[in-house]
């Protein structure tokens, strides 16, 4: 290949961290590639006009699957001969340090140990790196930058007509706790929730079983549509790394109610939602009640996703990280 920078990501699905690698890609302006997988990602490559290198789909689980996985990856890079790796994910790190060329680690994941101490070790190899939260960062160190979102995409609309609605969106996996969803629900009544996603490819997910006030949706196509639709973004996770989708909603004016740790933690603030202690379903209901009867909420979530989260100033932090 001829591009001096080469983007790694070893999933080809569009969860938060595909969703931002796809907005710096689209606004660097400098010859690039994105090397990953056939899928979501890539057709949304090839539609933006950027170069996607395919490679192989590889297995998501630990053992001996997963370290072949990374080796094959590393072959990848090798045969693209890239100046520059952008290693997007502690999986794409894993490949690069097994190879020569500079790099940079883009980290967006919480580990646990032994994975945690593998990939902390190879980013010593690293160039720079860069976490996208103050709790990934006390894992791998670098410079923290919290990606952002097109203000321009995401913008404010009136609160929807009806009994309250919340919104639960991101994929169908056990850690994102989307049953406490339902058991929050049992202490409001009046609300109505809507949890919107998938499990991961090759995942059955969790079994869940709503009531007649929670409704059970597929993927989301138009995210800026189902955030206008709720008048608030209900977050379950305990431990999410960073959390897109709250930065996203507070974009839209829709005020975020999440765990009070990791990510969330450091962007739900300055009256932009409400924080409760992760797992605690009544108090969860009682952070939503609060947001949901704030009236300055909406326009305290706006503002906050205008002072902290442009994706122009996440992506000029990136660049300066670029040979």
């Amino acid at each position: 290949m001829t591009d001096p920078v080469l983007f790694v990501s070893y999933s080809g699905v569009l969860g938060g961290a595909e969703r931002v690698l796809l907005d710096c890609v689209t606004r660097l302006e400098r010859p690039l590639a994105v090397a990953c997988p056939s899928g979501p990602l890539a057709e949304r490559l090839r539609e933006a006009g950027i170069r996607h290198e395919p490679i192989a789909a590889r297995p998501l689980e630990l053992g001996l699957a997963h370290a072949a996985g990374i080796a094959g990856l590393a072959r990848d890079i090798r045969r693209l001969e890239p100046a520059f790796v952008v290693a997007w994910g502690a999986r794409a790190a894993l490949a690069a340090a097994l190879e020569h060329t500079p790099w940079l680690a883009v980290h967006h994941d919480l580990l646990h140990q032994p994975t945690r101490a593998i990939v902390k070790a190879a980013t010593r190899y690293a160039t720079g790196v860069i976490s996208a939260s103050e709790a990934i960062a006390k894992q791998f160190g670098g410079d923290v930058l919290h990606p952002g979102v097109d203000l321009q995409t995401f913008t404010p609309s009136p609160l929807p007509p009806g009994p309250p609605k919340a919104l639960v969106l991101g994929a169908l996996v056990e850690w994102k706790r989307p049953q406490l969803a339902l058991e929050i629900s049992e202490h409001l009544p009046e609300l109505r929730i809507t949890i919107a996603g998938a499990p991961l490819p090759g995942e059955t997910g969790p079994q869940l079983r709503p009531t007649g006030r929670v409704t059970l949706k597929g993927p989301v196509e138009d995210v800026p549509k189902a955030l206008a639709e709720h008048h608030v973004l209900l977050h379950c996770a305990d431990a999410e790394p960073y959390g897109l989708v709250l930065v996203e909603a507070l974009a839209a004016g829709r005020p975020v109610v999440a765990p009070d740790s990791a990510g969330p933690r450091e962007i739900v603030r300055d009256g932009a939602g409400r924080l409760y202690p992760p797992g605690d379903a009544k108090q969860a209901a009682q952070a939503l009640q609060q947001a949901l009867d704030d009236p300055e909420a909406p326009a305290a979530a706006r503002r906050r996703a205008e002072q902290a989260f442009d994706v122009r100033d996440s992506v000029a932090r990136l660049e300066a990280h670029l040979p």
